[in-house]
């Protein structure tokens, strides 16, 4: 005894002895490794579930779920898997929230869609928060009302602190099958919304709660109704609107940061937990959730366009990534806490087993009086909400992450009853457990039933024609394979067993017996190659602008992506498109839409007056530029866009009088917006030639940066010199954000100067062009020239707008366009009439002068031919093939890179192997066909001989291709579906054919 109590005491001397600055308890090190070894082990887990999930359609947050329960009723025959699992349990609260819950706040913010999450605000608003207060109310009543718990077990404060907790929906694992299943993205919304909201908006309720409990126990301060409604405030306005702030600071930083993913991406997470540590801790002792959904929200509606398109998509997989793992490892916690709860709980009575399964119950009545309570203004708001809907927004309330973490925060609180604390944590958990394991595992069969999800004759058979192309498609590639010598032996009636093409086969079948149930067999021939045969004209119109917008939407990310439009453009134009996809049986209203975003030009007139006045003038300039800028960004990219669309109008697969009158709404909206372009030119040209001058290099600084991305990728560059030309590039691009452009009209001697077409021509030309120029002043409706009168001018027009009419149409021109190319080809007559639609100032430039330039200087007469091309498809219609129907831009660009100006004596042969258009003179093919002057001339395998001196464009590619690979771009082919059905109906004979020889 005396030598253990010796032994005792020298141990005792030991424990006593100073340790050092650098010791560290080696136990501890070992429990941390533990930790972290778990955590590893929690994801890998996730992954597997995941495959599970992937295979069975089993949702994967109650798995996820039940394997934390199943760890935590284990953990004591887990060895130090269970040690670790113990300690996990005992994680105190605020950790899982300061660690884990800003990331998934953020991520779900930040991925939302702005607009429909926008449209939906009001709804998502009611039922995160007066819903959730309301929500909180009924719970703590069924505590203290159904289950009769008395002021023993938790007072009415405490029952509705309770209520608090258990008022936040989770529903990740219900959103995840809504998704799968094709739920409207209005719904998903929502759900998502309003889980994302009340998990910041539960927390408020759960503060003001706890603070009156503790005040009516005399353990806490006095609580007024001034101190209420201040903290309230002070939470649920100042916390988002914090994050708006903090996401506007990351946006500026973020639009300086060219070219690299890991900054911006990191700049992402910084500024996601600085917004929650500032908002609950620092400066504002605000709701630090709330704060970071403000931010998420903000970067979802302006942010993203301020991520360079060359890194979104390395930011977006980097959150995809945590969102995921954090997820996991939150459910895997809330899993083990609920596990080690069952084992360890001595608090919890057996009645209280019986009363959670009651209140389980109650818990969703609860849930449908609370959206009941709201449902008349739940379909004023917003995306109308049908009853099924209804039922299941009620059912997928499920409760999660937020909530158990809530409880373990009343279980910390020592102020609070012990029973309370542990009742708040017992059914927490208790209620994440069952409607995870409940709820998310029948939801999809109540969505079924309900038959919530449409799914009309048009979607079955885009589903059907799909299905038809990926058997075609198959096919093709199992052709390309038999003829491979490495593939010589292979069973190819096994591969088509393997590949699964006659269960496709069956399942075509299938819908075809479907939409012939929906549609009528007397309407609708199945095997008919019209995917719209068989429905209404509204539909037809309808598919027609849903396309339209889709179409819209697609050309304008890429010309986003391509540098030709700002951030804040992009997002207008795609938002209009998103507002007409929701009203697509309206006929279209694209440009009122946009409009009503432009401040009238009175307002830009007063500072377009005071740019000189001292102090001011500055901003003012600054304002102007940025303004209008913005305006004409939207304008120009919108009818560059509108115009190609229009331009696919052949190509759309579907009736073509329903084509017909869509497009015809696409052009009105066209010529709105080239009035607007037109009196915006008119009114403040020196703006105008700022701001394209600013759009000029930003296009060509864009181009440089994907030159250079693209040579690095083949190995042209060396890395150490892409670094520096891709730092200098995005320098450039920086400066060109801050330059300050001078609003100068120009003399007509700088703007000859450099005036595209005259770009290469010596000083001498320039000069004679110059010196027999002048300036003339056209009213509104004054004939500048008519055809057929002799022409001796041509103009560059200063100010104002000039429409060119031809028969069968005509082409309005606006600042800094020359009127016309024609003139300076055709036999010395005007071919068009042009009137001046607003008061003008016009250049006039000697006709002669260019004639003599154009027959010395051939790079000149190129440029003069090629530019005539936009009138001259349009006077000779008929005669222009191809030419006639595709976009501008994309046709001159064709010209200037893929072809050639050749001039032919009589009797002279040319081949046109890729095609060409022959501006002046006679061709001549092997088979006797007459090609006149203003003519598109086909691809030809043999020569065509020149029956009178000609001028031609000869190709070096066929124009065609433009249009093709647009066509593949947009999935607009118009024989597509129509040749699909022909292969697939031979596949499906030889399919059938194989079967009965098997058999």
């Amino acid at each position: 005894m005396a030598e253990h109590e010796h032994e005792f005491e020298g141990h005792e001397e030991e424990l006593e002895v100073p340790k050092d600055s650098l010791w560290r308890d080696e136990h501890a090190m070992e429990k941390s490794a533990n930790i972290v070894y778990f955590l590893t082990l929690g994801i890998l887990s996730g992954l597997i579930l995941r495959e599970i999930n992937k295979k069975t359609k089993f949702p994967y947050s109650p798995m996820i779920l039940s394997l934390g329960i199943l760890i935590g009723l284990l953990q004591k025959s887990l060895g130090y898997i269970g040690e670790s699992a113990s300690i996990l349990s005992k994680m105190h609260p605020h950790l899982i929230v300061f660690v884990f819950v800003p990331v998934l706040l953020f991520e779900s913010a930040f991925n939302c869609d702005w607009y429909t999450f926008k449209y939906q605000m009001v709804n998502i608003l009611l039922l995160a928060g007066p819903g959730c207060g309301w929500g909180a109310i009924l719970l703590g009543s069924v505590f203290k009302l159904v289950l009769q718990y008395d002021d023993n077990d938790m007072t009415w404060y405490q029952a509705f602190t309770l209520g608090s907790v258990l008022s936040a929906t989770d529903p990740v694992a219900v959103v995840a099958l809504l998704k799968e299943l094709g739920a409207s993205l209005a719904f998903n919304h929502l759900i998502e919304g309003e889980a994302l909201l009340n998990d910041g908006v539960a927390m408020v309720f759960f503060i003001f709660f706890n603070k009156f409990s503790k005040a009516q126990s005399g353990k806490g301060e006095a609580v007024t109704a001034s101190q209420v409604a201040i903290n309230f405030i002070r939470n649920s306005l100042v916390g988002p609107g914090l994050g708006f702030i903090l996401g506007i600071l990351a946006a500026i930083w973020t639009k300086r940061i060219l070219g690299d993913d890991i900054e911006v991406t990191w700049l992402t997470f910084v500024f996601t937990y600085l917004t929650f540590y500032w908002a609950e801790f620092c400066f504002f002792k605000t709701s630090g959730l709330l704060a970071v959904v403000g931010l998420g929200l903000f970067w979802s509606a302006f942010g993203k366009t301020r991520i360079r398109s060359s890194v979104e998509h390395s930011v977006h997989t980097v959150w995809g990534f945590v969102q995921y793992s954090c997820d996991t490892l939150v459910f895997v916690l809330v899993g083990i806490i609920v596990g080690t709860q069952v084992i360890e709980e001595t608090f919890i009575h057996k009645s209280d087993y019986i009363r959670m399964i009651v209140f389980y119950f109650f818990m969703i009545l609860a849930r449908f009086i609370m959206i009941l309570t709201f449902w008349p203004f739940l379909r004023c708001f917003g995306y109308p909400i049908s009853k099924s809907e209804f039922i299941v927004l009620v059912y997928g309330g499920l409760r999660g992450a937020l909530g158990l973490t809530l409880s373990l925060m009343v279980g910390c609180d020592e102020q609070l009853p012990a029973r309370f604390r542990h009742l708040s944590v017992f059914y927490a958990a208790g209620m994440a457990a069952i409607t995870n394991l409940v709820n998310g595992t029948t939801c999809k069969a109540l969505v079924q039933y309900l038959e919530m999800i449409e799914n009309p004759v048009v979607k079955k058979k885009v589903y059907k024609k799909y299905l038809e192309e990926l058997i075609v498609n198959s096919q093709d590639k199992m052709r390309e394979l038999e003829s491979d010598q490495f593939y010589s032996m292979a069973d190819w009636n096994q591969v088509n067993q393997l590949i699964g093409q006659p269960k496709f086969i069956e399942k075509i079948e299938k819908l075809e017996t479907e939409i012939k149930y929906m549609v009528g067999s007397n309407k609708v021939a199945i095997n008919s190659s019209n995917l719209y045969e068989g429905l209404t004209d509204q539909e037809i119109f309808g598919e027609v602008r849903y396309r339209i917008y889709r179409i819209l939407k697609g050309l304008y990310y890429d010309k986003f992506e391509y540098g030709l439009c700002e951030e804040d453009t992009v997002r207008l134009l795609v938002e209009s498109s998103d507002i007409g996809l929701d009203h697509t049986k309206s006929i279209l209203n694209i440009w009122d839409q946009l409009n009503k975003n432009f401040l009238n030009f009175s307002s830009v007139n007063f500072f377009f007056k005071v740019k000189e006045m001292p102090f001011i003038g500055s901003f003012a300039t600054e304002y102007m530029i940025k303004h209008l800028g913005f305006v004409y960004d939207v304008t120009t990219t919108f009818l560059s866009c509108a115009n190609e669309a229009l331009h696919l109008a052949d190509s759309f697969p579907m009736g073509k009088d329903a084509v017909r009158l869509v497009m015809e709404e696409i052009q009105r909206e066209i010529d709105k917006a080239e009035g607007y372009l037109g009196i915006l030119n008119d009114t403040f040209p020196e703006i105008v030639r700022a701001i394209q001058t600013k759009r000029a290099s930003h296009s060509i600084l864009t181009h440089q940066r994907h030159y250079l991305d693209e040579t690095q990728q083949n190995g042209l560059v060396d890395e150490k010199e892409y670094q520096l030309l891709k730092k200098e590039i995005n320098t450039r691009l920086v400066d060109l954000e801050n330059h300050q452009f001078e609003i100068i009209l120009p003399s007509f001697h700088v703007l000859a100067m450099e005036f595209p077409i005259f770009s290469g021509l010596v000083s001498t030309d320039l000069d004679n062009i110059i010196k027999s120029s002048y300036e003339k002043k056209f009213g509104c409706d004054e004939i500048i020239y008519e055809q057929g009168m002799t022409c001796q001018n041509i103009y560059i027009i200063s100010k104002g707008n000039v429409v060119d009419e031809f028969e069968g149409g005509s082409i309005k021109k606006g600042l800094g366009s020359l009127i016309t190319y024609t003139n300076l080809i055709g036999d010395g007559t005007c071919m068009s009439t042009a009137k001046a639609t607003a008061e003008s100032l016009l250049y006039s430039l000697n006709l002669k002068i260019l004639k003599e330039l154009m027959q010395k200087n051939p790079e000149f007469e190129f440029k003069i031919y090629i530019n005539s091309i936009e009138y001259l498809r349009k006077m000779f219609e008929n005669q222009a093939g191809p030419l006639a129907n595709l976009e501008l831009k994309r046709l001159l660009d064709f010209f200037r890179t893929k072809s050639k100006l050749k001039k032919l004596n009589i009797n002279q042969k040319c081949d046109f192997i890729f095609g060409g258009y022959l501006f002046r003179g006679e061709l001549k093919d092997i088979e006797n066909k007459i090609y006149s002057q203003y003519s598109y001339i086909p691809p030809q395998e043999t020569e065509c001989l020149a029956t009178k001196d000609s001028i031609c464009l000869i190709f070096d590619d066929q124009v065609d291709t433009l249009k093709t690979e647009m066509l593949k771009q947009l999935d607009l082919d118009p024989y597509k579906d129509q040749q699909i059905q022909e292969r697939y109906s031979q596949i499906k004979r030889t399919s059938l054919q194989d079967k009965k020889l098997h058999h």
